[in-house]
């Protein structure tokens, strides 16, 4: 039984070691140009030793990705959780998802690229995605309105709207993210976005 428990763990961590490699090579050259050789190589084994654990680099490329969704959600939400006040954890979201995105190459490459939306996975993981990216911000907006922080008449509505704000301007402020005043700046998006801009 031990030495069973540890043939697996020895295949885990070899199974793991071909995703983490080949996620720096994809995130490097591109999921296009990535061969099995390339990843081959860099890990040291024949293809042959690959083959046991993927069938091919799409796979391959897949557990890259859905190991960094993992991590990307998981920062979230623990950045959300540090946060009492609804207003901060729409900031904390926005600042962490900014600093974060940047960080998980393939991850924010499977969202972007539309070269990559052939892979059957790249599009469910995009529908997943967008959905759960609208149910965290519903769930703080909801909680905004409950503890009388927000006044929103479509929660629903509302935060569509807030998601597709932020991915819009997501580009500008991960050029400027070194800016001293982003946060300030990044405050004054999510003012606007819930209070609008006329005149009370």
């Amino acid at each position: 039984m031990t030495q069973t428990i540890k043939l697996k763990t020895k295949r885990n961590h070899f199974r793991q070691k071909i995703i983490t490699t080949a996620g720096k090579i994809f995130d490097s050259i591109g999921f296009k140009k990535t061969t099995m050789d390339d990843i081959a190589w860099a890990i040291k084994k024949r293809k042959s030793s690959i083959y046991y654990y993927f069938k091919s680099k799409e796979e391959i490329f897949e557990s890259v990705v859905l190991q960094e969704a993992k991590v990307f959600r998981r920062t979230i939400i623990d950045a959300i959780n540090q946060e009492t006040n609804p207003n901060n954890k729409l900031k904390a979201y926005v600042i962490t998802r900014m600093n974060i995105i940047d960080k998980l190459g393939n991850f924010n490459k499977a969202l972007q690229d539309i070269k990559l939306m052939h892979l059957d996975f790249v599009v469910r993981l995009k529908t997943l995605y967008d959905k759960e990216e609208i149910r965290l911000f519903k769930n703080i907006l909801i909680e905004g309105v409950e503890s009388g922080y927000f006044k929103i008449y479509d929660i629903d509505l509302a935060a569509i709207a807030f998601v597709t704000a932020m991915r819009g301007m997501e580009n500008t402020f991960l050029q400027n993210k070194d800016d001293p005043s982003i946060a300030k700046k990044i405050d004054g998006v999510i003012h606007t976005i819930l209070y609008g801009i006329v005149k009370r």
